[in-house]
């Protein structure tokens, strides 16, 4: 069984420490003098230690004391922001918003306005998913969907369509290939993304062109990862251009090849939510803030 002193007693301790003196400690406190003295000299009873040295012109805080104070500051401390945290969390909303994870990461995150959601006493909670949920079922308030046929929501905002391009780190090829050939792909390492719904095998058929049957290829299920071995030049990958944006700014990566892509059946991605969910203010306020984000020199379409 605990034993703990009197709350009270603490609170009364700690702010007459403090301030040196029970007169202005009872007047912090909005109680009198003679109820700090009671309340410190119960503590003391507790404890079977003298906290005070209590003189004409004051109190003095003796070697017990001044260690009891110091604890007890750390500990007061602790929980007034034990205190704060739990009650920012119940006034704070919590959204939830489905995402594809290198959307996530490469284009929501950079953008979002924390201080914004912060102010308006929103919290974010992020599935990361390629999986179109259902917002009912699995109790998500905002879905970014990657698909090639428009969602059916209610509210349903196209973000942007997916520009597929081949990158790979500088160095791995002498210069950008202007044409494509099976020849030439035969001596890369093509490396995709498997959940990606236009792939090498389709670029390279869009193209005339059959893949060699020794042909090196490279998958991951996360085009971050495909992204990264681009990077470290372990081939070509196939990428969203969004994605790998600042990357080519930066020069870490390079177009690779030249090539006419698909335009029928493109795939793209939607910012949507159903009636229900936009009935909380809250999540209006966030929809909105992430259709901001929309770049007027991506192609979009009208609402």
């Amino acid at each position: 069984m605990r034993s703990l002193p009197p709350l009270k007693g603490i609170i009364y301790f700690e702010a007459s420490a403090r301030l040196q003196s029970f007169k202005l400690a009872a007047e912090e406190l909005f109680v009198t003098p003679g109820a700090v003295s009671h309340q410190i000299q119960t503590l003391e009873e507790f404890i079977g230690q003298k906290l005070f040295i209590r003189q004409h012109r004051g109190i003095k805080l003796t070697n017990a004391g001044v260690r009891y104070f110091n604890r007890i500051g750390l500990i007061l401390k602790d929980l007034d922001q034990a205190t704060t945290d739990i009650g920012f969390v119940t006034k704070t909303q919590k959204i939830i918003i489905s995402i594809p994870p290198t959307l996530l990461n490469k284009w929501l995150l950079p953008r979002i306005n924390y201080t914004y959601l912060s102010e308006n006493d929103i919290s974010v909670v992020f599935i990361d998913t390629i999986e179109i949920l259902d917002l009912n079922k699995e109790n998500i308030d905002i879905s970014i969907r990657y698909s090639i046929e428009k969602p059916t929501e209610k509210h349903c905002r196209l973000l942007f369509k997916e520009q597929m391009i081949a990158v790979c780190a500088p160095d791995y090829i002498d210069k950008p290939l202007t044409h494509l050939s099976a020849e030439l792909l035969s001596t890369c390492t093509l490396i995709e993304t498997t959940n990606r719904l236009i792939q090498w095998d389709l670029i390279l058929a869009n193209n005339n062109i059959k893949s060699h049957p020794n042909q090196s290829k490279m998958y991951f299920q996360n085009s971050m990862h495909a992204i990264e071995a681009a990077i470290q030049g372990l081939g070509i990958a196939f990428i969203n251009r969004t994605f790998v944006e600042s990357y080519l700014e930066q020069g870490v990566l390079t177009e690779a090849i030249k090539f006419s892509v698909i335009q029928d059946h493109i795939p793209s991605y939607y910012l949507v939510s159903n009636y229900e969910k936009m009935q909380n203010p809250a999540t209006q306020l966030l929809y909105k803030e992430i259709e901001s984000y929309i770049n007027d020199d991506i192609v979009t379409a009208d609402d």
